[in-house]
């Protein structure tokens, strides 16, 4: 089947913004991004403390996705990090301090108030484990999914 030429164009733009989107957080915000990222337009990413946030590669961050590095209550500006190709699902948050090691997937919604091991599925509000021992590919896809198409 061949692909409408108005959608090629839409996915080259939209490649671009996405890009200088990074260019953005990384060189004027100071954020550790890798590029090899995939950062929504709508996600939220914390700029109170924007050196506080730690993104590995290959990880996708969801639309409305908020990722905090600062508690104001507490006084606090701490470092988020979230590992190597992590899904980060949509309208998830993840509180300011927390890690959340490789391979993992935040389910949709969820909110992530503490340390997430690698290899493994958290859920919930507050979020929880819900499955260990997980492989995951770019953008945290799982592996027994994957078709290799990036």
């Amino acid at each position: 089947m061949k692909v409408p030429f108005i959608v090629k164009v839409r996915n080259w733009v939209r490649r671009r913004v996405i890009k200088l989107q990074w260019r953005y957080y990384v060189n004027f915000w100071k954020m550790d991004i890798h590029p090899v990222t995939l950062i929504s337009l709508e996600a939220k990413l914390d700029k109170s403390f924007p050196e506080g946030i730690h993104i590995g590669e290959g990880t996708a961050v969801s639309f409305g996705a908020v990722i905090l590095t600062h508690d104001y209550i507490r006084r606090m500006h701490v470092h988020t990090r979230i590992g190597r190709f992590c899904q980060i699902g949509a309208r998830s948050i993840i509180m300011p301090g927390v890690t959340i090691g490789d391979h993992c997937i935040v389910a949709a919604g969820a909110v992530v108030v503490k340390d997430v091991p690698a290899n493994c599925i958290v859920g919930g509000c507050p979020a929880k484990v819900l499955k260990e021992n997980i492989e995951t590919v770019h953008w945290g896809r799982l592996k027994e999914f994957d078709t290799g198409d990036y």
